[in-house]
């Protein structure tokens, strides 16, 4: 999750287009009795995810009650690969601010200079993905202010919406990001973190989402297991 107090677009949708023309490895082997099938679990993901279609949000934050940041995000491409056990998606924020009735900006200031725009593409591996979890993005904000040492600040995210966060001990979610602010030409950013997710519009989905996700883990040798070996 990218927190930059101000104007951060949370996204958190991706894909690794070049990786699409490459040839699939073998189905990995599934237990008997285990449930649906690889393909079937992805071919949900894919189809849920892209069923989200554009949906918003709106936050304030404790240190600033009187800017509102109104999101606009696109689920713009979803490609399960279930043969390389990886999921490719595509995401677009839009990221726009207002200001309480009689607050002004900063001399030199428009509205139209904090306007964002933010593509972002990920590539999630279910080999390589530990835990599923969902949670409010508020909590995840949250978290976020805390992590980068600013407890004293919170944050408002209006209608709630979720986050289904995949895991890892190691940075092995691979994100890039291209994001327009103002009238300034894109900045364009790789990284690889330990942590990754999907943004979600409500609480139902999620839950179908992460649970179809933990089962396309366990079926392609993901997920920590703890064994006694005496």
């Amino acid at each position: 999750m990218k927190m930059k107090f101000w104007f951060a677009p949370i996204l958190v949708f991706g894909c690794t287009i070049t990786a699409w023309g490459q040839q699939s490895a073998p189905l990995p082997t599934q237990p008997a009795d285990s449930g649906p099938t690889l393909a079937t679990t992805m071919q949900f993901i894919q189809e849920k995810l892209t069923e989200q279609g554009q949906f918003g949000w709106t936050e304030t934050y404790s240190n600033r009650p009187d800017v509102t940041r109104r999101y606009v995000f696109n689920v713009a491409d979803v490609m399960a690969d279930p043969g390389a056990c990886t999921l490719y998606t595509t995401g677009t924020t839009d990221m726009t601010i207002d200001l309480q009735k009689g607050k002004v900006l900063k001399q030199g200031f428009t509205l139209d200079d904090f306007r964002s725009h933010t593509v972002e593409t990920d590539t999630f591996s279910f080999k390589q993905i530990e835990k599923v979890t969902v949670e409010k993005l508020l909590d995840v904000q949250n978290q976020a202010f805390a992590e980068a040492a600013h407890p004293d600040l919170s944050a408002t995210v209006t209608p709630i919406v979720f986050v289904v966060k995949l895991w890892a001990s190691s940075p092995v979610f691979s994100e890039h990001t291209s994001t327009a602010q103002g009238k300034h030409a894109p900045v364009e950013k790789d990284a690889n973190k330990k942590w990754s997710g999907v943004v979600i519009r409500d609480e139902e989905t999620a839950n179908k989402v992460a649970k179809a996700m933990t089962h396309a883990m366990e079926l392609c040798g993901g997920g920590v297991t703890k064994k006694e070996l005496f």
